[in-house]
């Protein structure tokens, strides 16, 4: 019966995750980036990968009552992009190659491009089998 009740917790609880990102987003689409990252945050501490992409392209740039902090766009865009989110690995690409918010670095670039190309080719394999 403890099984069947955390089960049904469990089963209630994904809908609220999907609603509540999808309201970060409006609030991102809105310019309300800290009511953005105040919904992100839990979310991306539970483990989402688009939370993660979201609270980190939000670090990456700042803006609206949200500071850049290059090394907080790292951490939740390498989570993100280690759990296979494609624009995580390219963002964290383009942070290397031109600076932004983190030193320059050639190396850590191709690291991240590297892995956002085996991300497309096993999207490209998944979706061959559909």
């Amino acid at each position: 019966m403890k099984y069947y009740a955390l089960l049904m917790l469990l089963c209630l609880a994904l809908p609220v995750a999907a609603d509540t990102l999808d309201d970060a987003a409006a609030a991102l689409d809105g310019g309300e980036h800290s009511r953005a990252l105040l919904l992100l945050r839990p979310l991306a501490r539970d483990g989402n990968m688009d939370a993660e992409y979201l609270l980190g392209s939000l670090y990456s740039t700042g803006g609206n009552g949200v500071a850049q902090d290059g090394a907080e766009a790292v951490k939740w865009l390498a989570r993100a992009a280690e759990q296979g989110h494609l624009q995580a690995a390219n963002a964290l690409g383009m942070m290397y190659v031109s600076g932004l918010g983190v030193k320059m670095n050639e190396a850590e670039a191709q690291k991240w491009f590297a892995l956002a190309g085996k991300i497309a080719e096993a999207n490209d394999k998944s979706s061959d089998c559909e």
